[in-house]
Order: structure tokens, then C-alpha cells, then sequence
């Protein structure tokens, strides 16, 4: 998009930073932060088109989602500058994170516009000095992280909690030492949980549906889980222990990546004696590893496929993947991992279900639905192209009210906070119109390039001629050529044998 001055489209990003005051909230911090940069706005003149505001916190660029959608953004071009309190706001936590952030920037002729000096990365003495200043930012970054390591350390070797409150505890202050006290309501469900495991011999599905059964509920969700059973069973701090450093967390690489920690050895864990009270003692707990290391069985990859269905099917309740679980009893099962979501079934019903919907896609294509399909196909992309004809022609009326917004604040109809919040009211309109217009524009951008259901045919009678002599493995690489995702339930009223599957095609039919 072309701009004819980087005053045009600007973009404010906001995020607290460690050198913020503590009293503050993060909500506070940015409320703050905001109303001085759209006061900079008003005495520059920028079009404020969008406010990004980062209420998480993090060191890695991908663990920052605004920053990553204000990247996102300004490879589209859709902005002339990028409004901030600091430089070291847009980022410090490494030189490569850092890189990334301001090469996007000159890339693409965005200025850096702060209450002290407006940057022009592609002035050679500007980029100098925004490089200077980056590299200083990391340098301190570095010395606060060491500092604030060490003191964690030194606090955890006294004994002191530092981390989130577990439950069956509160936080308290112990001569101003951060630790726990017992919440006895809570604390109960662990004696219960220790007990029913070690004394009653039930495993930690049946003690996380008993628990759901009494009314029980933990701390962050509706119900607990096998999972969440297993860890309090593992945690030493309910017998009075503190451990620091066990698992190291490892940096997102990209936006779509997952959190992921490693476990680190067990020399470099740090254990010490906490001084807040203990729930459980130490026969218990020790009694209660030595039946979970009997039971435990860990999965191992072997480097073979065994899930036909492995990256397809999901929940339809809860949107999580579906699982393969195998049992000598009752064979390979399909089930979701949430607690009482959905109920599980044989994995060879699902497959039947699904070779028969198959089946019955190419007998109806090859018989009368190819013709009725094209057309509807037809249809539907011009709907979509109307739909997007009448968001482009609003998105233009849009954009006349916000060039006349500065008319009326030049000619002092509208103060500074009327002109502010009513540029506010248009720029949520155009990111509204343009959110749809994306995503109108992305429907038919699919069906345009979908390819039609002729060029599956040979695949997916590849699939069904072959289909129970093949492996897992290639099982799931020819679904994987037909089918995007499965959503799958099993209700009560179902039976063992019965199910309910949706199934996305890549293909048009």
C-alpha cells in the first residue's frame, strides 16, 4: 500500500516492561502508556488506525501474539508507522528476535515513532542509533535476568515459594519471605487424593471422577483430570519440599508452536527444605512413588505410526485431538483426553464409518452429484464476490469519515479527546470491515483453488481397493490426501458401536 507520508496509517503498540512501576497493574501500565501516545497523536497528526496492546509477557519474540500480529501486519503493508513509548518496547530479549522486528520494519518503510524522536530505518543515522540503543536495551535485560535468577535461587534455598500457589494452598509471608499456608478446604482433596491411591488402590481416573463426582472442582478448570491427579501425586511440596529448576522451557521458534519444557538432570535441580507446613507425610507420599513407578507404563515411539487417525480427528466438544489408547482387553479405542467430555469407542467402528462415507462420495460422484456440485461451487463464489464488492465499497466510505475527522479537529469543531474517540469509533469499524473482507476474501480464495473432486477420484480408490492391507502409516498419508479434519462425538444415547463424525474434505465436490 502506498503512503504519502509515514503520518498516514500508524499503528500504537503497547507492552508493560520490567522497568515499569509494580504498583501498576498491566492494565494500568498500558491505560497510561496509551493515553500519552494518542495525546503524541494528536499534537503530530497521525491517523491512528489500530492499538496493539500485549497484556502477556515474555522474553521470546513468538511468545509476544501482538507483536506477532503486528508483524503480520506490516508485511501486508497496511501501515506507514508504528508508534511506541521506547524503542526497547518493540523488543530486547535477543539480538535474532530483535533482527527480525526491525528488518520487518525497513522492509517495509515503517517508521518508529516514540515521544522523544520519530526513526526512519532507512536513514543510515537512525538505524545506527535504534541498532545502538537495541544492544544496550539486551545488555541490560541480561543484567536484571542474572539478578532476579539469583534471588530466586537464594529464596528457594531458604525454603521460600516462588512460583504459582498449588493447590490446597494460599500464599503467605513469613517475615516478609514469600511461602504457603494450608487452605484446608482444598488441602482435603489432597489427603483424599494421596489416600484413595495409596489405601484404597484406585487409579488416578477413578480418583479424578470421584472427585468430579462429590463436586470437587480444581483451581483452573470445571473438572479434574487423570493428569492433573498423576502431578499432585508427583509434587513435593505437598511434604513440605521446594524444588527450583527441574524443567527448562525452551523458546517458541514460531507463532503456531507449542509450549514445550524439558526435563533437566538431576543435578541441577534445587531442593531444599520449604518453611511452610506439609499436607502429606513423608511414608505416604514415598508409598505412593513406589505404586506409581509399578503402574506407570511410558509411551515410547518406536519410530512406527500405529494411529490411522493421527493429526484428523479431533473433539467436537472441546476441540482436542483424539487419542488412540490400546488395551489388551478391548483393543485399539479412540478417546479424548478431557475428563467426562466425550465417550470413547473402538477404533475399528470409526473406520467403518468412515471407508462407507467414502464409498458413498465417489458412488455419488460418479453417478449424478459432479454437475449439481459445479454449480453450487458457482453459487458460492459469487455470493462471496457481492460480499466483498459491498465491504470494499463501505471500507471506502470509511476511510472518507476518518480523512474528514482531521478537518474537524484543524478547524477546532472537534477537541482532542471528540477527535480521539471518534477516530477510535471508525478504526474498530475498518478493522472490523477488513477482519471480514480478510476472511471473505480467504473463503473464496479456498474454493477457487480447492481442487475439484475429479482429481481425489484416483486416490481415494486407491484408498478403498487397498485400504485393509495397508499400514497405519499409509493409511494416514492417503487420508491425509483426502480428509483436512474429523470432529468426532459419542453421546449416551448412541450405542457402544455408534458415533457421530464430520468430516472436512480437501477437495470440492
Amino acid at each position: 500500500m502506498f503512503f504519502s507520508s509515514y503520518k498516514d496509517s500508524v499503528a500504537v503498540y503497547l507492552r508493560k516492561s520490567r522497568m515499569d512501576p509494580d504498583t501498576e497493574s498491566v492494565d494500568e501500565t498500558l491505560e497510561r502508556h496509551s493515553d500519552t501516545l494518542l495525546k503524541l497523536a494528536a499534537k503530530l497528526e497521525l491517523n491512528i488506525v489500530e492499538i496493539y496492546k500485549e497484556v502477556v509477557s515474555g522474553d521470546g519474540l513468538f511468545t509476544r501474539p501482538e507483536m506477532c500480529r503486528l508483524l503480520q501486519d506490516v508485511e501486508q503493508d497496511k501501515y506507514s508507522a508504528v508508534c511506541c513509548m521506547e524503542i526497547d518496547r518493540l523488543g530486547r530479549s535477543s539480538q535474532k528476535d530483535g533482527g527480525i522486528i526491525l528488518e520487518t520494519f525497513q522492509e517495509h518503510n515503517v517508521h518508529i515513532i516514540t515521544p522523544n524522536k520519530t526513526y526512519d530505518l532507512n536513514n543510515e543515522i537512525d538505524e545506527q542509533s535504534v541498532e545502538m540503543q537495541s544492544f544496550i536495551a539486551r545488555q541490560e535485560l541480561k543484567s536484571i535476568k542474572r539478578r532476579l535468577r539469583k534471588g530466586v535461587e537464594k529464596s528457594v534455598e531458604y525454603g521460600c515459594h516462588v512460583t504459582d500457589v498449588p493447590y490446597g494452598y494460599r500464599r503467605a509471608h513469613i517475615d516478609k519471605r514469600p511461602t504457603l499456608e494450608i487452605c484446608e478446604e482444598e488441602a482435603n482433596v489432597i489427603r483424599m487424593v494421596f489416600d484413595m491411591y495409596v489405601n484404597q488402590h484406585m487409579g488416578s481416573y477413578i480418583i479424578a471422577e470421584k472427585l468430579n463426582a462429590m463436586g470437587y472442582k480444581p483451581r483452573k478448570s470445571d473438572k479434574f483430570s487423570r493428569t492433573t491427579i498423576r502431578f499432585y501425586l508427583q509434587n513435593p511440596v505437598y511434604i513440605g519440599k521446594i524444588v527450583w529448576n527441574k524443567r527448562k522451557h525452551l523458546k517458541k521458534k514460531s507463532p503456531s508452536d507449542k509450549h514445550r519444557s524439558v526435563l533437566n538432570d538431576n543435578k541441577d535441580w534445587i531442593v531444599s527444605d520449604g518453611i511452610h507446613p506439609a499436607i502429606i507425610s513423608q511414608e505416604l507420599f514415598d508409598e505412593a512413588q513406589k505404586i506409581r513407578l509399578t503402574r506407570t507404563h511410558p509411551p515410547t515411539y518406536t519410530g512406527e505410526l500405529r494411529n490411522p487417525f493421527a493429526g484428523l480427528i479431533y473433539c467436537k466438544n472441546c476441540g482436542n485431538a483424539i487419542q488412540r489408547q490400546y488395551s489388551k482387553k478391548g483393543g485399539n479405542r479412540l478417546l479424548c483426553t478431557t475428563t467426562g467430555c466425550t465417550r470413547s469407542i473402538r477404533a475399528e467402528y470409526v473406520e467403518k464409518y468412515l471407508i462407507d462415507f467414502l464409498k458413498q462420495i465417489l458412488s455419488d460422484y460418479e453417478t449424478t452429484l459432479e454437475n449439481h456440485s459445479r454449480n453450487e461451487n458457482n453459487n458460492q463464489k459469487e455470493l462471496l464476490r457481492n460480499t466483498i464488492r459491498g465491504l470494499k465499497n463501505n471500507l471506502q466510505s470509511l476511510n472518507t469519515q476518518k480523512s474528514k475527522l482531521h478537518d474537524l479537529l484543524e478547524q477546532d469543531v472537534y477537541s482532542i479527546s471528540t477527535f480521539l474517540e471518534r477516530s477510535k469509533v471508525i478504526a474498530d469499524k475498518i478493522q472490523a470491515a477488513e477482519k471480514s473482507l480478510q476472511e471473505n476474501e480467504r473463503k473464496l480464495s479456498e474454493l477457487e483453488q480447492t481442487p475439484p473432486m475429479k482429481e481425489a477420484v484416483p486416490i481415494l480408490k486407491k484408498l478403498l481397493i487397498h485400504y485393509d492391507n495397508l499400514s497405519a502409516a499409509e493409511k494416514n498419508l492417503l487420508l491425509k490426501q483426502m480428509i483436512s479434519k474429523i470432529y468426532y462425538s459419542h453421546t449416551k444415547e448412541q450405542n457402544s458401536n455408534e458415533c457421530s463424525l464430520e468430516i472436512e474434505l480437501k477437495y470440492t465436490l
